[in-house]
């Protein structure tokens, strides 16, 4: 999914009309503060349910421009993650190319073969094999990055459920 809807997260107080979260330093200092990926979910559910006790008024529009600010924040690092794995899918492509043409050129060459043959044949294989090495790098890299955008969607969920809930109070 490409971009975060709000609707998907948010059944709270309603987001049209309401100022620019940026606008509110407090929100805008909370987003800042919860926004980094290393922010863990319960962290940042202390953090919310701090804010949350310390707005003494315009509680429920406050919490819902901190709700706008974490989705904007949360689905612009989902779309740079998102950019980054379509181009580690494109070099992985690439990669895979690369390591059919040498296998095409390792197999005109007869492993039997002598001289300059046998010199190009090794240097092929090794080329092959550092290419296959470096594939299946990049796919255990790309296993643990495409998980990451799922996370910050489930962290994102758990947040918009307590500011509902503390604006409900």
């Amino acid at each position: 999914m490409p971009k975060l809807a709000a609707a998907a997260y948010w059944n709270g107080p309603a987001l049209e009309g309401i100022d620019d979260w940026r606008a509110d330093p407090s929100v805008a200092d909370l987003v800042r503060r919860l926004a980094p990926r290393k922010v863990s979910t319960q962290q940042g559910l202390s953090e919310i349910a701090a804010f949350a006790q310390s707005l003494p008024e315009d509680r429920p529009r406050r919490l819902a421009l901190a709700f706008q600010g974490l989705l904007e924040e949360t689905d612009r690092e989902r779309a740079a993650l998102i950019a980054q794995l379509k181009q580690i899918g494109r070099r992985q492509r690439e990669l895979a190319g690369l390591a059919d043409r040498l296998v095409a050129e390792l197999n005109q060459i007869p492993p039997d073969a002598a001289g300059d043959s046998a010199a190009k044949r090794i240097d092929l294989q090794q080329r092959h094999d550092f290419t296959v090495r470096n594939f299946e790098e990049i796919q255990r890299t790309i296993r643990y990055a495409c998980e990451i955008p799922v996370e910050l969607d489930a962290r994102l969920g758990a947040w918009a459920r307590a500011l509902q809930q503390a604006a409900a109070e």
